[in-house]
């Protein structure tokens, strides 16, 4: 049993690396293998400019396999978010493969993505849920550019028979290395924008 356990997850992360190896290049898509489009049912991807000083940045992020209600896609073999940061001096990216694609995909919202100004420097914040769990303990995730770093945070929640939702996370310990003030920001985010369910959805 375990040898058999074992091979299955060997298989999962050969699939994961071929995916990744296909996908990722954010700026120049490649085309995408024939043995992996069964695992390629969708994209969501966001091109956003801004600048930082005098500075034009160019912001990306792409999902594959995102959360979908319009087609009932709520789980599924992989989901991934990239994040790149682009400009004429410097470049950044992180790469998030949720382990646990079969309970839940990735849930982007557009419009929740935000350039925030901390200390004369342009903050990026991508915040994500994840549809398709129906467990009383959920989360949100961010990833956070800032002064050339990269962040990434979970944050837990945990919501109620009755759909009501509350943190569950200790924010100041979690969100220790990031600027007072930006700090502030997400933690007034978290409190005031995820009160209920439907809110993770």
């Amino acid at each position: 049993m375990m040898n058999y356990q074992f091979i299955i997850q060997k298989m999962k992360n050969l699939v994961t690396s071929f995916i990744l190896f296909f996908f990722i290049p954010v700026y120049g898509q490649n085309s995408v293998h024939d043995s992996l489009k069964m695992y390629y049912q969708d994209s969501l991807l966001v091109n956003k400019n801004f600048k930082d000083g005098s500075i034009s940045n160019k912001l990306t992020v792409k999902v594959i396999n995102p959360c979908n209600s319009e087609k009932e896609r709520f789980d599924g073999a992989v989901t991934i978010i990239i994040a790149a940061i682009k400009n004429k001096n410097y470049n950044d990216s992180i790469v998030y493969n949720y382990p646990y694609a079969q309970s839940g995909l990735i849930n982007l919202k557009t419009n929740n993505i935000s350039v925030y100004t901390v200390n004369k420097h342009q903050a990026v914040l991508i915040p994500f849920t994840y549809c398709g769990n129906w467990d009383n303990d959920t989360k949100v995730s961010y990833i956070v550019f800032y002064n050339r770093k990269n962040y990434l945070y979970h944050i837990k929640y945990y919501c109620g028979e009755d759909g009501k939702c509350k943190l569950n996370d200790k924010l100041n310990i979690t969100l220790k290395d990031l600027p007072s003030k930006l700090k502030s920001k997400i933690i007034k985010d978290l409190q005031t924008k995820y009160h209920k369910l439907s809110d993770f959805q």
